[in-house]
């Protein structure tokens, strides 16, 4: 397996609901260090990014205990990397603060790396690449792409506060991607609204099938996710329930980690719902995890069928 990863790497300060702070690293780290720990030596993970000066040597030192993660991709710039300070309020709701964007990428940084099978676009920053940009890339690309709407659907205001606001052309973002993961607050943007009922949330996923991609994926925290697929003439719509955990620590980086959950799993076996209920128990393992230093318990806990 080949796959390619589009995002930004973040400085994560995260102040939890009980007042505890954590310092890692957030963005794709999360996404990197999970397929790092699912996936075999053999297997390939080339992320596609710009990285700060100032984290770059740590990240590749720390990334390089993975040796399927290979570093063509990424390219150094002489700024701070982003940073981003995460407030919660409870387990889900949080205020977001985001400093030093990095530049866009263009579209020959794709070519520093080989054709992949998956490529796995997590729009972190928001910023990450152009309309533009990003309609050439899905264009040139053969593998599947696999969108997280994540942070397209934030505004940001100039002291860094994110705001759910709705995209006006999010249709043309979409359009060409094959599997789509939003959160309930970001599925609700589309509609102009803060949020969406369980019948408008079928409705508004079951639409997004029907016109645009093949699988839909609405990611709901401790009410699991909501599933939206083809088959054959049918559009079928699923819940998928929540991983049995014995603590909810942390669940920043949940959403990454169940993309990259969904993509391992749905790469080898091609069954979307059991790759959703996989997708899940990865979530439900990162939220159990305090920030990215132990990621590494995902394997454990995947073995003990937690």
């Amino acid at each position: 397996m080949k796959i390619g990863v589009v995002g930004t790497f973040i400085k994560d300060h995260i102040v939890l609901a009980n007042g505890d702070e954590i310092e890692s690293f957030g963005g794709i780290y999360y996404t990197l260090s999970i397929l790092g720990n699912l996936l075999t030596e053999e297997d390939e993970i080339y992320p596609v990014c710009y990285l700060g000066t100032d984290i770059y040597d740590e990240i590749r030192s720390k990334l390089s205990q993975h040796k399927n993660i290979h570093f063509s991709g990424i390219k150094k710039t002489a700024q701070n990397n982003t940073a981003v300070t995460l407030i919660y309020s409870d387990f889900e709701n949080r205020d977001e603060i985001l400093t030093g964007l990095l530049p866009p990428i263009n579209p020959d940084h794709f070519y520093e790396v080989p054709p992949v099978d998956i490529w796995l676009v997590n729009f972190i920053s928001g910023f990450e690449m152009s309309l533009d940009t990003f309609r050439r890339f899905c264009e040139k690309q053969s593998g599947l792409i696999f969108m997280d709407f994540h942070s397209l659907s934030l505004s940001i205001d100039e002291q860094g506060h994110r705001r759910h606001r709705r995209l006006s052309n999010w249709e043309q973002w979409i359009r060409g991607v094959d599997i789509l993961q939003m959160n309930e607050g970001e599925a609700a943007t589309l509609w102009d609204s803060e949020k969406l009922t369980q019948a408008e949330l079928v409705q508004l996923g079951r639409g997004l099938v029907e016109k645009y991609v093949d699988v839909f994926h609405i990611t709901r925290g401790a009410k699991g996710s909501l599933l939206f697929y083809r088959n054959d003439q049918r559009i079928i719509d699923q819940e998928i329930p929540p991983a049995d955990v014995a603590e909810v620590i942390d669940v920043t980086g949940c959403g990454d980690a169940f993309a990259a959950g969904f993509l391992v799993h749905y790469h080898h076996h091609r069954d979307c719902v059991a790759a959703a209920h996989y997708a899940n128990r990865i979530a439900g393992a990162n939220a159990t995890i305090r920030g990215t230093e132990e990621l590494f318990k995902l394997t454990k806990f995947l073995m003990d069928g937690k």
